[in-house]
């Protein structure tokens, strides 16, 4: 070699060491991806163990919260004769529990008065669990007797389901002079453990399995298993040989993860890991084959290689600039490589070029896969969100009137209506509609919030009040929607809204007021405008079975009615100055003897006027109803 060329010795020189570097740059990045899914699946397996846990954890507090709340009112009721019907109402307001249990202690001992539900049907019985005790029920009797302390019982299957697995939580009832007076138990079914485990199962090839603090598992693929078996009878290759499975289970309570050859794996090498469940004496253990583990490994490994044979093809030509520009070039070259790919973050004062050109390649290659991952995650997301805006949108144009004349064929009303929502769609609605020939129902309401969750609290409300609009009172239509967005409502959206009911051959108007806005009365013939100040009740959709009142005016002839929401008087300028109602009164006094469109379309110009370039904060809407009926 010594009597070849310098160019070709060096070239030599220089093709060996990026093999070499290029070699260790492979095992660097196989090393370094194993430990990244290592790291990956640990936290995911984690996830799972805190998904179980806290649907686990939010059962059980659900069950003792409500238990404990129940305890506190069982006198109560039990005093007044309705403790069958506050039973039933808890059980059928809390899915979590399956049935309620009473037993009381004292002189006159009674057996359990006994509430079970079976489909929509309650089963009152006082017959107790005679005859049904098992174990774990008499261990928990004896245990809350004797401490006074309430606690859970061990899982067992239901006697009336015997696929059915459940658990029971005793709250004893304490006399003012701390005597045990009463116990109550509230059964729980367990049923949903199920579904987390095969939810997790069937997007995975791991193995879930939940077992109590002596080993006996709770839930298992075999369901034999369950609560026959333990970890020590038939599962005692869950447990790496490292393991002391008693200490932890009972006594650190903490994670663990491990290898093991299970069976069920068909004694393949799987990674395994213990995750204890909060208020409970369970565990999660989540078993994962190690092969699936490493499934992308080979992937990365064909990636890694792929760059490294276009490094090696970067060097052949940084050798021909060397050659050809006597290397300074090239370090210009790199520099403004690892400038571009680290944005002047990074410097480093190493001379070797080719090192620092293979860790800038590794910064592009990186910044691109973020790039384009946050790229396609974006472009998903865009596209779901304005499908559901249009969809949205859709809906609300369908459901609000705004054909004009309202009715052509009705001399007797003039009514004009117009909504500008703050946002693609909104939560203010109104409506009107005849309910028959001679009474025309007119209402103007806005639901908290704003977007597409608002839009959709006021489609169901829109609906409803047509669905309840079968009788002539707004009293009754007020309190009917009321109970129906009160039931399920757990975004807690709620609805101000007004309701008017006109007969349009005397003039009457009965209305009730949730809450909204108050309206505007205009006489024809008098001198100032009225505002019809007077609220029936809570707005909707927060409290069932709430009453409201009502009330009713006389129309003349040409007298006006203006309904808005509070996107008008909360309509706010570039200096944050609010419309306000002193404003719109004295717009409404010089609109009097305008028509229902031209009053609409004069305050929506002077909201517009008054809120110049600032953004519109809130939806506006305005209706104008004008009676020209036969009465003056």
């Amino acid at each position: 070699m010594n009597k070849k060329s310098i160019a070709f010795q060096l070239g030599i020189y220089v093709l060996t060491i990026v093999m070499i570097v290029m070699l260790v740059v492979v095992v660097l990045n196989y090393t370094f991806s194993r430990n990244i899914i290592t790291q990956n699946v640990q936290v995911s397996a984690k996830q799972q163990g805190t998904l179980i846990t806290n649907e686990v954890t939010q059962s059980i507090l659900t069950a003792q919260y409500v238990s404990n709340n129940v305890a506190k009112q069982t006198e109560f009721y039990n005093s007044h004769g309705n403790l069958d019907l506050f039973y039933k109402q808890v059980i059928r307001t809390n899915p979590t529990i399956k049935a309620l249990y009473l037993e009381s202690y004292g002189e006159n001992v009674e057996l359990f008065s006994i509430i079970r539900v079976s489909e929509n049907e309650f089963d009152v019985t006082t017959n107790g669990f005679d005859g049904e005790l098992n174990d774990e029920l008499i261990n928990l009797k004896k245990n809350v007797t004797e401490t006074g302390v309430a606690s859970w019982s061990d899982p067992f299957f239901c006697v009336y389901d015997s696929v059915e697995m459940v658990s029971v939580y005793a709250q004893p009832i304490l006399s003012s002079n701390g005597d045990l007076e009463k116990i109550l138990y509230a059964q729980i079914s367990l049923n949903f453990l199920k579904e987390i485990i095969l939810d997790i199962e069937n997007n995975s090839d791991w193995k879930v399995f939940i077992i109590n603090d002596d080993g006996t598992f709770i839930t298992h693929p075999e369901s034999t298993y369950t609560l026959n078996e333990t970890v020590y009878s038939q599962g005692e290759d869950l447990v790496p040989e490292e393991l002391d499975l008693s200490t932890l289970l009972n006594n650190t309570r903490e994670s663990y993860s491990g290898s093991i050859f299970p069976k069920i794996n068909n004694n393949k090498k799987s990674w395994v890991y213990y995750s204890p469940i909060n208020n409970t004496n369970w565990y999660a253990v989540i078993l994962a084959p190690t092969k699936s583990l490493y499934r992308d490994l080979n992937i990365i490994l064909y990636r890694s290689i792929l760059f490294a044979m276009f490094g090696m093809l970067v060097v052949l030509l940084v050798i021909i600039l060397l050659f050809r520009k006597m290397f300074h070039p090239l370090s210009s070259v790199v520099n403004s490589i690892q400038n571009f790919s680290f944005e002047g973050r990074k410097t480093r004062k190493n001379k070797n070029e080719v090192d620092l050109l293979n860790d800038s390649l590794k910064e592009l290659q990186l910044k691109y896969k973020i790039v384009v991952e946050e790229q396609e995650q974006t472009k998903k997301e865009r596209k779901k969100y304005e499908k559901d805006l249009r969809s949205a949108k859709e809906i609300q144009t369908a459901i609000i009137p705004s054909t004009y004349p309202a009715f052509p064929d009705r001399p007797d009303i003039e009514l004009y209506a117009s909504l500008m929502p703050a946002e693609s769609i909104g939560g203010d609605l109104y409506d009107y509609f005849f309910i028959d020939s001679n009474h025309i129902l007119f209402t103007m309401g806005d639901v908290s919030g704003k977007g597409i969750p608002a839009a959709l609290f006021m489609a169901v409300a829109h609906t409803l009040i047509k669905s309840k609009a079968t009788f002539l009172s707004p009293k009754h239509i007020m309190e009917q929607v009321n109970n129906e967005l009160s039931f399920q409502n757990y975004g807690q959206n709620f609805l101000t809204l007004f309701l008017g009911i006109l007969d349009t051959e005397t003039g009457v108007l009965s209305y009730c007021n949730a809450a909204h806005n108050y309206p505007y009365l205009i006489r024809k013939n008098a001198d100032i405008i009225i505002t019809m100040d007077t609220s029936h009740g809570l707005p909707l959709g927060l409290y069932p079975n709430k009453s409201y009142n009502a009330d009713s005016i006389v129309l003349g002839k040409g007298d006006k009615i203006v309904l808005y929401t509070d996107g008008v008087t909360d309509n706010k300028n570039a200096s944050a100055e609010f419309y306000g109602m002193e404003k719109l009164s004295r717009d409404i006094e010089k609109l009097k003897n305008k028509s229902a469109q031209s009053i609409v379309d004069h305050l929506l110009d002077a909201l517009d006027a008054h809120r110049g370039n600032a953004p519109q904060a809130d939806d506006i809407s305005i209706l104008v109803l004008e009676y020209k009926g036969k009465r003056s």
